[in-house]
């Protein structure tokens, strides 16, 4: 009945969706409630019910609290109705998760990029996992709703590629039609989208969706991008500029940035930067573990740097505190903008040493000025993979949401 969903032909296909859709977002919710949110009649919501629970999409949980009476029948989407397969490709990982319709991870594989990841090497480790991953777990091919693809270099939906793969490890990205290339070795739906967007989805879907209805997620990684949410539903832009935040200026007369200008929120906080600066300081005699590792510290590279931040190294978590120091001023200065109720902070240097505690202390005190206007700044709750479970939920998002235009 999901396929049903898009493409509607009729008022009771319609009403069915955006049940479902009620249902997902509330479950375990009560008839009562949905009957006062759709405005139908009670036999009405009763006999769509009924028809969800038949396609075997609904269901009742049985936690109903009784008040003297029969419990009340309270109802849930069946999170084992069909499956869904997120993937995030990155030039430092790839990642495929097999998930339910509640966005539970069931089962994953990561692929660490290197010279031997070409796109066609990659994109047939994703369908040799998608297959692997349905068959340990006895899933029948017609129960996969379909395969989502986040990546965070700026793509072409229509051709359904990535612009700009320098960055990657190996070639043959240029002019790789992503979605044609799994729907042909698959047979299933492919969508793809911006990773910070999914993101951005996948957190809001999982975590805060009863809670707000705007929310905004920030990330530091090899770039630093933002995406929001706005009355409940992810804003996208066909223009990509999802990494516009890292252009965002804190220092006007400082670093040079990529892009040609001065003092870039990129310059200071993303990984590269990170790693320019870490070198930088070894060069001018700073010490570090990681100057007796690397004859040449131009060999350093970002894995590299993570592992020092773990083991506590003084240049590393020195270098990533004053990082996450001028990410703390483009957070507030994006809060000032924006005004969202949550802010969600992800990417690879959240969950490391400093930069989350840093960042989001320097925001809070620049915020103080606006007392009445309080903003959670929340850390990603999967920082590592929350852009896959976006991928995934963005096809089931396919079938039963509406993005903004």
């Amino acid at each position: 009945m999901l396929n049903q969903f898009v493409g509607l032909s009729s008022q009771k296909e319609k009403s069915l969706k955006h049940l479902y859709s009620l249902v997902r977002k509330l479950g375990p919710v009560r008839i009562k409630t949905l009957t006062e949110l759709t405005g139908y009649k009670h036999a009405t919501c009763v006999r769509l019910l009924d028809d969800l629970v038949k396609a075997g999409l609904v269901k009742d949980n049985g936690l109903g609290k009784s008040s003297g009476g029969r419990k009340p029948l309270m109802y849930v989407i069946d999170p084992d109705a069909f499956y869904l397969i997120g993937v995030e490709i990155t030039n430092l990982y790839t990642t495929v998760l097999l998930l339910n319709l509640d966005l539970r991870i069931v089962s994953g594989e990561k692929l660490k990029m290197d010279t031997h990841c070409t796109g066609e090497y990659t994109l047939d480790f994703v369908s040799r996992t998608v297959e692997e991953l349905l068959d340990q777990h006895n899933i029948p091919k017609g129960k996969l709703l379909g395969i989502g693809v986040g990546v965070l270099d700026p793509i072409d939906q229509e051709q359904g590629v990535i612009l700009n793969p320098h960055l990657f490890p190996a070639g043959g990205w240029d002019q790789l039609n992503i979605i044609d290339y799994l729907h042909k070795k698959n047979q299933t739906l492919v969508l793809l989208e911006n990773g910070t967007n999914l993101a951005a989805l996948a957190e809001y879907r999982t975590h805060y969706w009863k809670e707000t209805d705007n929310l905004v997620f920030v990330s530091s990684d090899m770039g630093i991008r933002c995406s929001m949410i706005l009355h409940s539903r992810l804003v996208t832009n066909q223009k990509e500029m999802a990494d516009a935040f890292g252009h965002m200026i804190v220092d006007l007369h400082g670093q040079r940035c990529s892009c040609g200008s001065y003092g870039c929120l990129q310059a200071y906080s993303s990984l590269p930067a990170i790693r320019n600066e870490v070198i930088q300081r070894l060069k001018r005699g700073q010490n570090s573990f990681l100057k007796e590792k690397f004859i040449d510290v131009e060999d350093i590279n970002f894995f590299h740097i993570l592992e020092a931040l773990e083991q506590e190294d003084s240049l590393c978590l020195e270098v990533v505190k004053e990082a996450a120091y001028y990410f703390g001023i483009g957070l507030s200065n994006l809060i000032y903008l924006l005004r969202p109720d949550i802010v969600i902070c992800g990417g690879t240097l959240v969950p490391k040493p400093l930069f989350f505690e840093v960042a989001s202390d320097i925001a809070q005190k620049r915020m103080m000025h606006y007392p009445n206007s309080p903003v959670q700044i929340i850390k990603s709750t999967t920082a590592y993979n929350i852009v896959a479970q976006g991928a995934g939920c963005m096809v089931l998002d396919h079938f039963t949401e509406e993005f903004l235009p």
